[in-house]
């Protein structure tokens, strides 16, 4: 454990290597294939002739992946090590991809989100653990840029599968990208060597994860719990609060999206000088923020500038909680990064859907009352995991 405030920044440059850049690149390839259910899901759903309810379950696949991921993988990293979990991981996203990608029947594209969230949720992990041992002096600049390169995934399918769709070829194709990624970076990066996993092998007491990381991991679920609300129904609010067209929704959204990526590469830099704790605090504070304007808002200017606020804010708060998490855990980081990965699967698995029905029950402003309270919750955990550090 570590006590040291300043930990995981340093003022130098961060050596973006060749195992660096692999692992980015595969947090892009991640990024896009889990976004991808988004923009493809009404095209899907005509494809295979489901509902709404059916469809659903593609991104309940992929939670139920990445909690299944993070109760398998310690064990697997004990049995093969991170490198062969880690490729494991890409091939099995690959499959996954193509079997959504090429599936005419719900039982293959279930199948295949469930695949890619096991298998890519691996290879998330692997990359976190790695990168924390590999760049032990820039540590949250390393963890933002991993994420960086997921929120740059993420925006890409939209404008991808529409693209495809207009001249004619249709979502499927749009899949064969993070594929193609994958493979050539098996290809030409085959070889790169892994940190050794500093892991304790212990039993008992030593491989107990200590008080204060689990007070960063509880944050987690508020965290990725206001991200998914926000991203899963803030078209929706848009919708039925501003009056907007749902194709206007839709696009406006980008600027909550968009925000994701522009805070974490700011953020990004900012970290190499300003420690984790101050940087969570400050940026959960913009978050609520902008979300307040969000939420107070009924015209469209006020509410799409909330969502750009908002996501600038929330932009930060995983790869700054990863860093707490993780510096408090450093001799059991792939044991501490599976755990986290539980905590984010299961925030996704509950928190839009609590929303959604309390939008049913009571209308959708009343329901995103949900979220302030989970921006609150996520100061408040990282508040006592710090003093229980420095205890």
């Amino acid at each position: 454990m570590t006590n040291d405030p300043s930990a995981g920044t340093g003022s130098g440059a961060i050596e973006r290597d060749r195992l660096t850049i692999l692992i980015y690149g595969v947090a892009v390839a991640f990024g896009f294939s889990v976004a991808a259910m988004g923009p493809a899901m009404p095209l899907m759903r005509e494809d295979l002739g489901i509902d709404r309810t059916v469809g659903g379950l593609h991104f309940t696949a992929l939670a139920i992946g990445a909690i299944t991921a993070g109760l398998l993988v310690e064990r697997s990293v004990r049995a093969r090590g991170r490198r062969d979990v880690f490729w494991r991981g890409v091939a099995g996203a690959a499959l996954g991809l193509l079997l959504i990608g090429g599936g005419w029947t719900p039982a293959l594209t279930l199948l295949g989100a469930l695949v890619v969230g096991i298998s890519g949720a691996s290879a998330l992990m692997m990359s976190q653990a790695t990168l924390f041992d590999h760049h032990p002096d820039q540590r949250a600049v390393a963890l933002t840029e991993v994420n960086i390169a997921m929120s740059l995934g993420s925006v890409l399918p939209a404008l991808v599968i529409g693209a495809l769709v207009a001249i004619g070829l249709g979502w499927r194709p749009a899949l064969l990208m993070p594929v193609a990624l994958l493979m050539v970076l098996a290809a030409t990066r085959r070889r790169e060597r892994f940190p050794v996993s500093r892991q304790t092998l212990a039993r008992g007491e030593a491989r107990r994860l200590p008080g204060p990381y689990w007070l960063y991991w509880a944050a987690f679920i508020p965290s990725v719990g206001a991200e998914w609300s926000i991203g899963a129904w803030g078209a929706g609010y848009l919708v039925d609060i501003a009056e907007t067209s749902e194709a206007a929704a839709a696009l406006l959204m980008t600027s909550f999206f968009g925000a994701m990526v522009i805070g974490r590469i700011i953020g990004g830099r900012v970290a190499r000088n300003v420690a984790a704790f101050p940087l969570l605090i400050g940026t959960t504070a913009v978050a609520l923020t902008g979300f307040l304007l969000f939420w107070a808002s009924s015209s469209v200017s006020p509410v799409v500038v909330g969502l750009l606020i908002a996501g600038l804010g929330i932009s930060m708060q995983y790869p700054m909680l990863l860093t707490l998490a993780t510096e408090t855990a450093s001799e059991l980081v792939d044991t501490a990064t599976a755990r986290i990965s539980i905590a984010a699967g299961g925030a996704v698995l509950v928190a839009p859907l609590t929303l959604g029905y309390v939008a049913d029950q009571a209308g959708i402003r009343t329901a995103f009352g949900i979220v302030p309270a989970l921006l609150v919750f996520v100061a408040g955990f990282a508040l006592m995991g710090r003093r229980a550090s420095a205890a």
